[in-house]
């Protein structure tokens, strides 16, 4: 029986995985080739913001003698994300499911790359916040996440479904043994194809509550 619901943020349950990607190229974009140099990086998924730009402060120093500021291209990224994402629609159906599976008695999460600072800031400033029993961000990864979710509350991982838009939710989920319940409608987004995978959350209360 599944006992715990832990949602991914970004592209799963509020529509803002291109703000987040649009946002690299607008806090770059006074310097010179930045929409090049930032595309290439970000076509090596090299990780997370503060890596993007270290990568991106390394390639300007080589090829245009710049120096920038790591650092402020870090806080104006955060900034400008947390204005815009604070603000942008829900996926669809993620608001009802996640009132549903509440009703149900399940505890529900979030587990997300953004650090978790922000991440909070941006769940309050949507005004959902009430309805998480916890908010996880970087610098844990999703894994970690789990494992501090069974650690708290002594749960099994077969008491758990991860819901996620990406391989890096997938693979959270598989290794640590949870159900996974893939959304979206970009399966390009993972190495193979989820064995649950919808284009929206409509289905998620019912697939949860068949789980014996």
């Amino acid at each position: 029986m599944i006992k715990y619901a832990i949602f991914d943020f970004d592209g799963t349950l509020v529509d803002s995985n291109n703000i987040k990607l649009n946002a690299f190229f607008q806090v770059t974009r006074n310097l010179p080739n930045s929409k090049a140099i930032i595309e290439e990086i970000l076509s090596r998924d090299v990780g997370d913001r503060n890596t993007i730009f270290q990568f991106f402060s390394r390639s300007m120093h080589s090829e245009h003698g710049i120096s920038v500021n790591i650092n402020d291209l870090i806080d104006n990224y955060t900034l400008l994300c947390e204005s815009e994402v604070s603000q942008a629609k829900s996926m669809k159906d993620s608001e009802e499911s996640l009132k549903k599976l509440v009703s149900m008695g399940i505890k529900i999460f979030i587990s997300s790359a953004t650090p978790e600072k922000t991440l909070n800031i941006i769940v309050n400033k949507r005004g959902n916040s009430h309805l998480f029993n916890g908010i996880y961000g970087s610098p844990n990864s999703k894994e970690m996440h789990i494992h501090t979710i069974m650690g708290l509350f002594q749960c099994h991982p077969s008491e758990i479904i991860y819901i996620g838009d990406s391989e890096a939710d997938r693979l959270a989920a598989l290794r640590t043994n949870c159900y996974f319940f893939g959304v979206g409608h970009d399966l390009s987004r993972f190495s193979i194809e989820p064995q649950v995978f919808r284009k929206t959350m409509h289905d998620l209360p019912k697939w949860v509550s068949n789980i014996a």
